[in-house]
């Protein structure tokens, strides 16, 4: 899957950015790790470009075959084939934007939350397979929804009986 590839050269790149930058310094490096999965499925913007692409594609989809629809299989091979070439390739290109586009959405919010949760680096479940320092790997995944749902933790405040008015 290319964002498994894609995130996995931003989680290196992330890594060696940390390491030096003066991370490396210290023994330890604390990584919230997310199930990139979950977080693009439930994730408010992530799922309305999602939803975007999947329209995008239909209606390439719909183009390509009122573009093919008169078009006879054994007369009209050749074009057949060029035509489909060009349909393979334009959603080829709407993939790849969306990957890019992805990350777009994604990375400020990662970003954010690292920072006020204390995180050096956001790695995606199972993204660390080596390291010459010790990481501490905590699966943040929910935490991270909550954060860019906007949902806080639930406090209970106790009133005292005075206080009830």
């Amino acid at each position: 899957m290319r964002i498994r590839k894609l995130i996995t050269v931003v989680v290196g790149l992330a890594l060696v950015l940390t390491l030096v930058s003066g991370t490396a310094a210290a023994d330890t490096i604390n990584a919230g790790v997310v199930e990139l999965q979950m977080v693009v499925q439930q994730h408010p913007e992530a799922m309305d470009y999602q939803a975007g692409l999947q329209e995008e594609m239909m209606e390439l989809q719909q183009e390509f075959e009122e573009a093919t629809a008169d078009l006879d299989p054994e007369e009209d091979a050749e074009e057949l084939q060029q035509v489909q070439q060009e349909f393979q390739q334009e959603a080829m290109e709407i993939e790849e934007g969306f990957e890019e586009g992805l990350m777009d959405i994604l990375e400020p919010d990662f970003e954010e939350f690292m920072e006020e949760e204390g995180y050096d680096m956001i790695v995606m479940e199972g993204a660390v397979v080596a390291s010459t320092v010790e990481v501490n790997e905590e699966n943040v995944t929910s935490e991270f929804l909550e954060f860019i749902n906007g949902e806080a933790p639930q406090m209970e405040l106790e009133l005292d009986e005075e206080d009830d008015l």
